[in-house]
């Protein structure tokens, strides 16, 4: 697995296990979530909850997030991110299962109120993402996309 980030040798990291998603629509437009009340953008996904795996926990977080089945998931790879979590005041291990997806049927209202779905065009949400294994993901999904 590769690891990205600054490992500081003096904090404790707490290790977070998650799953997120590239999710596209029929355009070429992929879906990230905006949270208003941190002024942020994410991709969809998050911590893995015990009893499900990185795949079901995606299906999980797109559906409170977005109200929204997925279709054909395909697994993309993992990575190990250490960062400064300054919204909790501390540092965090996330080890991220990343996941490529189609948007499926709408099934329910999103469960997370202040999580509204943006259709955006990858490179233009890049360097507005909050998380830095989100960023890191999106350069290199748009790095393979250029060389086909």
């Amino acid at each position: 697995m590769k690891y990205i980030g600054e490992k500081l040798e003096d904090k404790e990291y707490q290790e977070r296990r998650t799953a997120c998603g590239l999710i596209f629509n029929g355009k070429g437009e992929m879906a990230v979530v905006y949270v208003q009340k941190h002024n942020m953008y994410n991709l969809i996904g998050g911590k893995i909850e015990e009893n499900e795996d990185s795949k079901q926990a995606l299906v999980r977080e797109c559906k409170e997030e977005t109200g929204y089945s997925l279709r054909d998931i395909e697994y993309i790879d993992n990575l190990g991110c250490y960062y400064y979590l300054e919204l909790m005041d501390k540092y965090e291990l996330a080890i991220i299962d990343f996941y490529k997806a189609k948007i499926g049927e709408k099934i329910c209202d999103p469960i997370e109120e202040d999580h509204e779905l943006v259709w955006v065009k990858p490179e233009k949400i890049v360097d507005k993402m909050y998380f830095e294994y989100h960023r890191y993901l999106l350069k290199k999904y748009l790095e393979r996309e250029e060389e086909r």
